[in-house]
């Protein structure tokens, strides 16, 4: 898949990037009344979605797969979890921080009405662990029930993942896409669909990963130019075809997008295409960044918001100010979280040269 171990595949990372930025676009009905309508071309990206459950799925089930430690099944997923989200929290304190404080009841507090202007921040707690998913009430956060379903849903999948049996798993998770993706009105916001949603996605991509193994093990396809030409036009016709779809906001066809993406993730995450050779120091970046942007976007279009109310703005300076303000906010948040990281990493003795 790559010149080295800890390699990362270029086409990987720009697909998060551009779905990253197609969920700002799906966003824009936020920022301005100007879109309000709901039919502006990619307001139907908030799919992507599941090209990320999709995703992460297919990598914890490999991380699993690939580990030959024998540790007990249930401290091993809940450990896993701790270590693919605890990145998270960094930006997602600050980022409901900042919501909380943007859009508290500031009215009610020069009225002496302290006790409704606290009570705003009763949900606060939950939030900043992730935990949105747990209480009643719309997440301050809106972007946040993506990270907070899937935390709770995703010890089930380490889990399973460390089923002994390939063909259970199999079995486990292709049903439970089938059933959910066949019956339900995708998009649906009611608990607990959001959790059975992001069940859905990961499971999906459990599936994909266990077929792609299955399929490298029994040799199906040969090791040729050929072969990897064919695999690469599959794979980019599946993703620019899902991307032409969502654009043009045919919501008839989010099954079909849905199938286009594990189509085209299968082949992309398996390594035998050309474009997993490729590689970028700018793309890997970029891909990078999608995680940062997908939770600033939302504290970033309520700071333009509120520059709104002070001094009305027109709508292609509030765009312009959301995307370059959540690139920047993101590059930023990532490049301190990144130091702060790589400090503690070193030695006492090594501190103040990497102050310099």
């Amino acid at each position: 898949m790559g010149k080295s171990k800890n390699s990362r595949m270029a086409i990987v990372d720009l697909w998060k990037f551009i779905a990253a930025v197609m969920i700002m676009i799906h966003h824009l009905y936020y920022l301005s009344p100007a879109f309000e309508g709901k039919d502006y071309p990619g307001y139907f990206a908030w799919i992507y979605v599941e090209f990320f459950f999709i995703l992460t799925g297919f990598f914890t089930y490999r991380h699993f797969a690939r580990s030959d430690k024998q540790e007990n099944l249930v401290r091993s997923s809940l450990s896993y979890t701790w270590r693919k989200f605890k990145p998270f929290l960094p930006y997602t304190t600050v980022a409901i921080t900042l919501q909380y404080l943007l859009s508290a009841p500031y009215t009610e507090l020069l009225q002496h009405s302290y006790r409704k202007f606290l009570y705003s921040f009763a949900d606060y707690p939950l939030e900043v662990l992730l935990l949105g998913e747990a209480h009643g009430s719309q997440q301050r956060l809106v972007p946040i029930w993506f990270l907070s379903a899937m935390l709770i849903v995703f010890p089930l999948i380490g889990l399973l993942s460390q089923l002994k049996n390939k063909y259970l798993i199999l079995l486990i998770s292709s049903v439970y896409p089938l059933f959910y993706y066949g019956r339900t009105t995708l998009g649906n916001r009611v608990w607990p669909d959001d959790l059975l949603r992001a069940l859905a996605g990961l499971l999906l991509g459990v599936f994909l990963c266990v077929l792609c193994d299955m399929i490298r093990e029994k040799k199906l396809i040969p090791h040729n130019n050929t072969a990897a030409r064919l695999l690469t036009a599959v794979e980019i016709i599946c993703m620019l075809l899902a991307f032409l779809f969502i654009i043009r906001a045919d919501k008839s066809l989010w099954r079909v997008i849905i199938l286009l993406f594990a189509i085209g993730l299968s082949v992309m995450l398996s390594g035998r295409s050309m474009t997993a050779r490729q590689q970028s120091p700018v793309i890997a970046y970029l891909g990078k960044l999608s995680m940062p942007m997908f939770i600033w976007q939302w504290v970033v279009a309520t700071m333009v918001i509120r520059l709104n109310q002070l001094a009305a703005l027109p709508t292609a300076v509030s765009v312009a100010l959301y995307f370059v303000g959540t690139l920047v906010i993101s590059a930023v948040s990532y490049q301190i979280v990144e130091t702060v990281k790589a400090q503690r990493s070193l030695p006492p003795h090594d501190l103040p040269r990497a102050l310099k």
